[in-house]
């Protein structure tokens, strides 16, 4: 069981602008579709059968315009030729495009080039729907220039839902699986229908098995959306899976290793064969968020409309928590050596009184973190860098190595639980250093730059060394200067020039090591409420030209000021270190102020590397 305390961590995301500058669209012009246009069939009436549910089918979209492109941001769309529930005889089929959710897409691009005619001059039409791991809905995304439309075209069983929905440009929507209609300036541009995603579903172990069960939708869950079986807390299991179950005692059939479930919508249960009929049974998740439903020892079986995406997770130990993400060990089948560290990141609404908007926005940002740290991390092969195995953006999950280490942050394992100080002696301080400058080298030569380096995101063993994780910040060093981050390590130049680059990860690494040497507590629980010298600031406050200098000095000193107190300790213990010592040497010019004369990862190895009289 994990020990948890409430996280110190507080790194600050991305803003919403960045993550604007780094949406990078492919747009691809599809065929002409005069066929199309004149196509009268609701899109509730068109069928999708069973091997379309396969392929992962989540929208259907009919371009309504004379415009003769519909531009969609990725690979997954095709053309299909889909038949009506009553067949118009001179049209047997009506052509859609079908998108499909892989593995790798987080959202999908709706777009539709202006038009300026004798007629109507029209804007260009852009909006994103990202989709919800935690449920069936999209949330839309206007990123037009102009507000849009939405109407729902399906009947409703929603009851006083507003029928015209005016979407300013920015502003988000989320769209429950059923057919809406996009319009500008009352022109009707586009349908779309959005689909329900295919069910992951559960094997709970299981000691005998003689019986088949059925479970009701609202059986398996309650009005919380939790599971209606479940302990709060997660951390005492079932004394066996059997309670968390019914049986159906009217089955007079030997169903034997086979599980029944009623949806929602039919009388007539679906019935799963099992794979390894006998050993467990299987339970569909109808919805919610399969990943973070699966408890200790359950098994839950993703599905994919190709081999890549479909795989079994066998979950074994919870190791951390928050209100971010979840990261527990599992077996994966895909993943032949044993255990693997798997990593969701939560939607949630973080705060209870959260409103729509900022969940939405919360689902956008945290899809966003996901696809930054997946791509920034996939092609990364280094001894001293968590390897990654793959990632689902539809659970927004990431498979990694696991590292049987502990975090340079973690209380009672390399922090001193009582005065928050580094437990570890020199030799683990020099490997340490020699680990993460390799690891930084390594990504600087890419040109990448990390953004979060701090102990925290640092896992150690003197098994196994450092290994620097979490990318989730990461970017190429072309780009702006990112507000991300943990402020204790964001490096002087950051103030009034916002520089950030390859010397601002030395920097952080630099005051890191001040750590590891204990030249100073444990940066971050500063941070803590209640700690006699708290100290915290916001990093994109650093760059605010503010007028309302009076309103700060009331409540609390403006973040430039807090950030140069703290930069004022860091010198006073860089002053501390030892200047004949190599080790202290080199950490000391990991500190220097201005980013041009600061030391470089490549020179601290040569350094390393070519002097054996550093254990002295």
């Amino acid at each position: 069981m994990v020990e948890e305390y409430p996280s110190e961590e507080r790194t600050e995301p991305f803003s919403q602008s960045e993550i604007n500058l780094r949406l990078q669209k492919s747009v691809r012009v599809e065929e002409s579709f005069d066929s199309v246009q004149d196509d009268t069939v609701p899109l509730d009436h068109l069928v999708i059968d069973d091997q379309h549910h396969k392929q992962g089918i989540r929208i259907l979209v009919r371009p309504l315009t004379r415009s003769r492109s519909v531009s969609p941001g990725s690979d997954n769309c095709e053309w299909l030729a889909l038949r009506a529930e009553v067949a118009d005889p001179q049209r047997p089929k009506s052509r859609v495009l079908a998108v499909t959710q892989t593995s790798k897409d987080i959202n999908f691009s709706l777009r539709i080039p202006g038009e300026t005619g004798v007629e109507e001059t029209r804007p260009p039409l852009w909006c994103e729907l990202y989709y919800d791991p935690a449920s069936d809905n999209q949330i839309l995304l206007n990123r037009s220039d102009v507000p849009i439309t939405l109407a729902r075209i399906s009947p409703s069983d929603h009851e006083g839902e507003e029928y015209d929905q005016e979407i300013v440009p920015g502003t988000t929507k989320e769209l429950f699986p059923a057919s809406w209609r996009i319009s500008l300036y009352g022109t009707a541009i586009m349908d779309f229908r959005i689909l329900a995603k295919r069910p992951a579903s559960l094997w709970l172990p299981r000691e005998d098995s003689n019986s088949s069960f059925v479970l009701s939708s609202n059986e398996l869950r309650n009005s919380s959306g939790k599971r209606s079986f479940s302990s709060e807390d997660g951390g005492k299991e079932d004394e066996n899976a059997e309670k968390r179950l019914r049986t159906d005692d009217k089955s007079d059939k030997d169903d034997d290793g086979v599980i029944m479930f009623y949806p929602r919508t039919t009388a007539e249960p679906l019935v799963f064969p099992l794979p390894h009929a006998g050993k467990a049974k299987e339970v569909v998740i109808p919805n919610g968020h399969a990943l973070l439903e699966v408890r200790k020892d359950e098994t839950v079986s993703i599905p994919g409309g190709c081999e890549l995406d479909q795989y079994q997770l066998t979950k074994r130990d919870q190791i951390a928590t928050t209100a971010a993400s979840s990261v527990f060990t599992a077996e994966h089948s895909d993943v032949p050596d044993g255990v693997i560290t798997v990593k969701v990141l939560k939607t949630g609404p973080s705060k209870p009184d959260a409103k729509p908007q900022d969940s939405h926005r919360n689902v956008i940002r945290q899809a966003d973190i996901w696809l930054r740290e997946y791509r920034s991390q996939e092609d990364l092969k280094h001894e001293s860098i968590v390897r990654l195995y793959g990632g689902d953006a539809r659970y927004l999950s990431l498979y990694m190595e696991h590292v049987d280490g502990k975090d340079l942050a973690a209380r009672g394992v390399w922090r001193d639980a009582a005065n928050d100080t580094f437990v570890g002696d020199r030799g683990d301080a020099i490997r340490i250093l020699k680990d993460i400058a390799g690891a930084l080298n390594y990504v600087h030569q890419r040109k990448r730059v990390h953004n979060d380096i701090k102990p925290a995101n640092i896992l150690y063993s003197r098994d196994r060394g450092a290994v620097l994780c979490d990318f989730g910040l990461s970017t190429r060093t072309s780009d702006l200067a990112t507000n991300g981050g943990t402020p204790y390590y964001v490096p002087p130049e950051f103030i009034g020039q916002k520089l950030r680059g390859c010397p601002s990860d030395v920097w952080a690494l630099g005051v890191t090591m001040l750590y590891v040497l204990r030249k100073i507590t444990f940066p971050d629980a500063r941070g803590r409420q209640g700690h006699p010298k708290q100290l915290y600031w916001i990093i994109a406050e650093l760059n605010r030209r503010t007028h309302h200098h009076h309103h700060h000095s009331s409540k609390q000193p403006s973040a430039v000021i807090q950030m140069q107190q703290w930069l004022n300790e860091v010198n006073e213990a860089k002053a501390k270190l030892n200047p004949r010592d190599k080790l202290h040497g080199l950490v000391s010019q990991m500190l220097t102020p201005n980013p041009n004369q600061r030391i470089t990862m490549a020179k601290v190895m040569n350094e390393l590397f070519k002097d054996s009289t550093l254990d002295k």
